[in-house]
């Protein structure tokens, strides 16, 4: 019927649109579809999209979420790369098409390929930072450097898929949350809060995430500011992709600073957080997801806070939380809850005990246990399934080389500066 209303055979109207090959179906091919396989065989929330006029500023490489992101997409520049020690050099054969493609102000990157008998070797390098290498003189030749520490991996990867979901997804809603902002301020004067996410319709899931832990963060440090005593943390994410904030977040930043310049600038003051970590939530978590998780913590670890870690699955039930001793538990929940956020207090001596008796038992069955941040980094990278060698050496290299130059985030609520800290954190703690 089909072939009698259009008037071709149906093997005709069936057969895939010659314009877009799909890299996972095509077998063999030039450089750019193996690098096409090679990210998507690797990263299951990694899609490219190669058109046939591959190169032309038409590919695309689009970015899944798992639990949080709402997903997003890049555009991108495939080319040959040669890896000569230290970096990688992008030969530029058809310069007007590259500056075509760099030209529009959308988010780009230009990932140089290189094949060899060992391995297939991907190199990123923002947009914004392939432009400034552009030679002022038209028609010259050139090529692009793309420093060794940006070659891409479950590090690289893991931060690329971060920065982003969050920076488009926080852009996307920017003028909802500055909207937002007076509203936040009358929800602070209330004893207790959970608006729906129906409350603000529209609002991304990233969005929702961070006007929540913005929230959390303001009515924590309300609650703290007549602390007579040292409090104690609980916080709820388990995976990397909810635990993104911590590095990228700037009230995050803030926050672990005001936390450290308060209470953990005098010995033998020590501040504790714990995270429930399931074996189960470990085992369904990809490795770069699990690289992300590492890093989150090790920020804290940097911030001078000792990390317990409980991997009992009944723990994951509890609250976030600050306890202060003595006063009262501060109640901020913003990760897997109904709503936006759930935040409270609570002065009742049984609530106080039972949080204080939670902390308790994390902090002497933790399963990253040590007396040093080393110790119980180690510990945590074993328990995740890192290879530490590995890690530390690839933190130090970027670290060093810094992020933005892969790719930088757009949003004014996002900061790398405590990102590369942290990977530089990590990579002095190399053997």
């Amino acid at each position: 019927m089909l072939e009698q209303l259009f008037g071709f055979p149906a093997e005709e109207l069936f057969r895939p649109a010659p314009a877009v090959l799909r890299p996972a179906a095509v077998p063999t091919g030039p450089e750019q579809i193996r690098a096409a396989q090679s990210i998507e065989a690797r990263w299951a929330t990694s899609r490219l999209s190669l058109t046939a006029a591959a190169g032309r500023g038409g590919d695309t490489w689009e970015l899944d979420g798992r639990r949080v992101f709402d997903g997003t997409s890049l555009a991108i520049h495939l080319q040959a790369a040669d890896s000569l020690g230290g970096s990688a050099r992008l030969p530029v054969a058809e310069p007007e098409q590259l500056k075509e493609f760099l030209r529009p102000v959308r988010r780009g990157l230009v990932l140089g390929t290189n094949t060899n008998d060992a391995e297939h070797q991907v190199f990123v390098l923002d947009a914004l930072t392939a432009r400034s290498q552009l030679p002022i003189e038209p028609g010259a030749d050139f090529e692009l450097v793309v420093p060794d520490a940006h070659r891409l991996d479950d590090l690289t990867y893991g931060i690329i898929w971060a920065i982003a979901n969050t920076d488009d997804a926080l852009l996307a809603d920017d003028q909802l949350i500055y909207a937002e902002h007076d509203a936040l301020n009358t929800y602070l004067a209330l004893p207790r809060t959970a608006p729906s996410r129906a409350s603000i319709p529209g609002l991304t899931a990233v969005g929702a995430a961070w006007i929540g832990s913005y929230f959390c963060y303001r009515h924590i440090t309300r609650h703290l500011a007549d602390a007579s005593s040292l409090p104690v943390f609980w916080t709820r994410e388990q995976y990397g992709e909810s635990s993104v904030g911590w590095l990228l977040w700037v009230h995050k930043h803030q926050y672990l600073r005001e936390i450290e310049d308060r209470f953990a600038t005098q010995p033998g003051r020590e501040v504790s957080r714990t995270f429930c970590l399931p074996e189960a939530a470990v085992k369904e978590s990809e490795p770069y997801e699990l690289v992300l998780l590492f890093l989150s913590i090790a920020l804290m670890e940097m911030h001078r806070v000792k990390v317990h870690i409980s991997d009992e699955p009944e723990m994951t039930t509890v609250d976030g939380f600050v306890l202060v001793p003595g006063q009262r538990a501060v109640i901020a929940n913003w990760v897997r809850t109904d709503g936006i956020w759930q935040a409270s207090t609570s002065s009742s001596h049984a609530s106080m005990r039972d949080y204080a008796d939670a902390a308790g038992h994390a902090a002497r069955h933790s399963v990253a246990p040590g007396a040093t941040s080393p110790e119980r980094l180690q510990a945590l990278a074993s328990y995740l399934g890192l290879d530490w060698a590995w890690l530390t050496r690839r933190c130090r290299s970027l670290g060093e080389q810094g992020i933005a130059g892969m790719i930088r985030p757009r949003s004014r609520l996002i900061a790398l500066d405590e990102l590369e800290r942290t990977l530089r954190f990590v990579g002095d703690l190399a053997n």
